[in-house]
């Protein structure tokens, strides 16, 4: 009878337990079935490394590894991994047929994925340029393009969870990961980074499954004091929340699902280890009610990097207190023990990690995976797909700079060009880092079906007018020979000069300066008296300014993607003509490296007249092979109140032989505030199409609470009465603000 009534027991429990996890799972229900190791589990990241047979990113499952992990550990969260579509779908397939039907609740797990830049760790992924790129092109529609073909190419293989995008506003060019960002501009940032968060969030495509992005790295962390990733950084709270917090509220209000927190220290304090800044501000005054998760080993490097914890244990404490769910452990256990024995201490509430596991499976719900764990052989027809690489060429071409041209380009199809450079004959280059491995995988390990620059130029120009010097750099006399050799059969000479793919800590270094076997591989050609086209493949600014002066053409290109070389050759031909602009400054020197946006006193030397160039290239410089003219601004009024608009237009008129895009960026000065004020803000831009001979008027409309108003250091905005000043191009009107 005993027997009988266990049973139906546990039958019963069997039939409750099912019934939660059915489609409508009601989160607090499961929650209230769930053992503390299993939600401690939740809380709990592994690397993909820790169950792989040789314990690379290659998935070659190894299954008992993976069934300990998943049955003894309970994890309910994997990241990063590397391979071809066919072996990333029956990964993810293998491991969530376990987590769904062999353990106790089945609580699907979530897969995270660094796709920054396209369906990056995906062998036949598309790859497209790197933020800082793509926000050279000052384009939301090319943005949202991006982020459609890179959920698209992400979710058929459950990759579910998108560390993406970078909201942090690069203001020093030291720091290693400026590449990953937005550019300088906080407005630009916030809304390209919220553009792409929709995009990608909500692809009606790919329906019923559903992707989260990810707001990193929250916050501070893009403004080290000594440039050096991972460092400390010393940031007024005014300066905070005028400049750092905007694209993080930003994406909240996009709709971003999840957040990443800053690996580094704010003002003192690691900021996974501060419950003021994830707390006070993040949660409560920014309202982010999101999964908090931090970056690779965070709680260890609070201990070994930051000393505010003697130990691990306390470090945990930390953390949790201030408020993260997630813990990226990688491939250390000692969290899930750590968290018991500060449960069973009474330092850590139960009530603490109900929270945290809530906002998982919360997570996990609205992302359909309790319906949907599964990757998807259907959603397969429309990955590496032609049209996904227009997008790609498109992204390239419309994110290429074009800094100087002294009447060069675009070179005639009958031009005998000398491609030389470490950019020259790379695909490596090309794609950067974070595309197959997080230093940008080995050469061999390059898609096949991608061109280099010199193999994009011979398609275009034609086999016989393209050559190629195996000269990359000068290290010798005998490399300077050679490479003179190779430039006599040459009309005009392109050098692919920058930076090899690096990622984070490892791009770390103490001088902007080009490398001097790179400087004076530019010399050399310069000195040939031949015209010198610089193509620049770099990751961030660095130091050209003399060569710069000697050479005929500068592109600025970053590191620009599966398509990166025929988007090159095809400005240096003139198919396309560039419409890109500098999304930051481009610095005039090694050493002091000063925003756009600066204050006015940060130029303000005693002795010395206010240098007349403060950069090589300034924010918002780009060229173009035709010529727009502004002309008639106007404002609808000279006065405006707190709770009225004023309407700005102007004129712009194609004045060359070509059709072109125009990118028109509307700046706002303060002439006078009670903490001081830039010396232009950017407050609005767009991109105008425009024939040859064409004109179009275009608006902006000026309203005081979002383009006035600034936050003092409580994040609390003020509208101050004064008199601003309206600019684009290199008209101006003022106009005041009266209460």
């Amino acid at each position: 009878m005993h027997k009988i009534v266990l049973f139906a027991f546990i039958f019963c429990y069997s039939l409750q337990v099912n019934a939660v996890i059915k489609s409508s799972t009601n989160v607090d229900s499961l929650l209230s079935l769930m053992t503390l190791d299993e939600k401690i589990g939740q809380m709990t990241q592994m690397c993909f490394s820790t169950i792989t047979l040789d314990g690379s990113k290659s998935l070659d499952l190894n299954v008992d590894n993976f069934k300990q992990l998943i049955k003894q550990q309970h994890i309910g969260s994997f990241l990063s991994g590397s391979d071809s579509y066919a072996k990333w779908f029956d990964f993810v397939t293998a491991i969530q047929k376990v987590a769904v039907e062999e353990t106790r609740l089945g609580i699907p797990l979530i897969i995270g994925i660094d796709h920054v830049h396209g369906a990056n760790y995906i062998n036949e992924g598309t790859i497209f340029p790197h933020n800082l790129m793509m926000a050279c092109s000052f384009d939301k529609t090319l943005i949202e393009k991006v982020a459609k073909v890179t959920a698209i190419e992400t979710a058929p293989v459950g990759l579910n969870w998108n560390f993406s995008p970078v909201l942090d506003v690069a203001r020093t060019p030291y720091w290693p990961r400026f590449y990953e960002t937005f550019g300088e501009d906080s407005r630009v940032c916030a809304e390209l980074g919220s553009a792409y968060i929709k995009a990608y969030q909500y692809v009606p495509e790919i329906a019923p499954y559903k992707l989260s992005a990810c707001a990193k790295h929250f916050i501070g962390y893009s403004d080290p004091k000594y440039g050096y990733d991972r460092s400390p950084s010393e940031i007024p709270m005014q300066t905070l929340h005028e400049v750092f917090v905007p694209p993080f509220r930003k994406a909240f209000e996009a709709g971003v699902k999840t957040l990443m927190v800053n690996s580094g220290e704010l003002n003192g304090e690691p900021v996974h280890g501060s419950k003021f800044l994830l707390d006070t501000l993040l949660r409560r005054q920014l309202g982010f009610n999101g999964v908090i998760v931090t970056d690779i080993k965070d709680i260890e490097r609070i201990v070994k990097m930051h000393h505010t914890a003697a130990n691990e244990k306390e470090a945990t404490l930390q953390v949790i207190n201030a408020g993260v769910d997630m813990y990226m452990a990688c491939n250390s256990y000692t969290f899930i023990q750590h968290v018991k024995e500060l449960l069973s201490e009474g330092k850590l509430s139960m009530a603490q990690i109900d929270a945290s596991v809530r906002r998982i499976l919360q997570l996990k719900k609205e992302l359909g995976l309790f319906e949907n764990p599964y990757p998807s052989k259907k959603l397969l027809d429309a990955v590496n797909t032609t049209e996904n690489r227009k997008v790609a060429l498109e992204a390239a071409e419309k994110s290429i700079v074009l800094l100087k041209n002294e009447d060069i380009l675009p070179l005639s199809n009958s031009t005998k060009i000398l491609v030389a450079g470490i950019g020259a004959n790379s695909k490596r280059m090309l794609n950067g880092p974070w595309s197959f491995d997080w230093l940008g995988a080995a050469e061999a390990q390059q898609p096949q079906n991608m061109l280099t620059l010199f193999e994009a130029c011979k398609s275009t120009f034609g086999t016989n007018n393209v050559l190629l010097s195996k000269t990359e750099r000068i290290l010798s006399p005998a490399d300077k020979k050679q490479f003179l050799k190779d430039t006599r059969k040459a009309d005009v000479i392109v050098l692919a000069v920058g930076e090899q793919p690096y990622s984070e800590f490892m791009g770390n270094i103490n001088d902007l300066t080009l490398d001097a076997d790179q400087l004076e591989l530019i010399d050399a050609a310069i000195a040939t008296k031949k015209p010198v086209v610089l193509v620049l493949i770099e990751g961030r600014p660095r130091v050209i300014t003399k060569q710069a002066a000697g050479v005929k053409a500068v592109l600025f290109a970053g590191y620009p993607g599966i398509e990166g070389a025929q988007a090159i050759a095809n400005i240096l031909s003139g198919k396309t003509n560039p419409s890109a602009r500098l999304a930051f400054s481009y610095p005039l020197s090694n050493g002091h490296t000063i925003p756009y946006n600066h204050k006015p006193s940060e130029f303000n030397i005693y002795w010395k007249p206010e240098p007349a160039q403060k950069w090589l290239y300034p924010f918002g410089h780009g060229l173009s092979y035709t010529q727009f003219e502004y002309s008639d601004l106007q404002l609808s009024d000279t006065i405006i109140t707190p709770n009225g608009t004023l309407k700005a237009s102007v004129k712009i008129k194609n004045t060359g032989k070509i059709r072109g895009t125009e990118t028109a960026l509307w700046y706002i000065k303060d002439e006078v505030g009670s903490i001081s004020r830039p010396v232009k803000s950017l407050k609005f831009f767009e991109k105008i199409d425009l024939n040859s001979g064409e004109e179009k008027t275009i608006h902006f409309e000026i309203n005081p609470q979002q383009h006035l108003a600034f936050p003092d250091k409580a994040g609390l905005y003020r509208l101050e009465p004064g008199r601003y000043q309206l600019i684009i191009d290199n008209k101006s009107l003022w106009f005041s603000l009266n209460n």
